[in-house]
């Protein structure tokens, strides 16, 4: 339930972008959504589904990057994705989170009239 906010919040600033560079239709819209944002794609689509209607993006195909958290290990500083669990594959050493990875939802591309930006 808590993607609903989001999503509106997301049309809102589809609309804004549409209106600034004088875009009537957005045919597609590029997310990224991490790991650790607790964001479902299924949930996002079908408010924008809902939501869309009547705005710029309505009927725009939404497509999902999704992003793993990266963790450095605190022994040897390697840096890796996380996976099954937050041990190093290197040298087994503790992994801690690098901030902020993982937790993106943020529109990545949009396309519309025939051209990207």
């Amino acid at each position: 339930m808590h993607e609903l906010p989001a999503v509106e919040d997301m049309i809102r600033a589809l609309d804004e972008e549409s209106e600034s560079r004088g875009i009537s239709k957005i045919k597609e819209v590029h997310l990224v959504i991490g790991e650790l944002s607790s964001y479902v794609g299924e949930c996002v689509q079908m408010y924008f589904d809902i939501l869309s209607e009547g705005h710029s993006c309505e009927n725009a195909k939404l497509y999902f990057t999704h992003t793993k958290a990266r963790f450095k290990c605190r022994d040897c500083g390697h840096e890796f994705d996380h996976g099954v669990d937050f041990v190093c594959p290197l040298c087994k050493g503790e992994g801690r989170l690098i901030k902020g990875t993982g937790k993106e939802f943020l529109i990545r591309k949009l396309v519309y009239d025939d051209t990207v930006s």
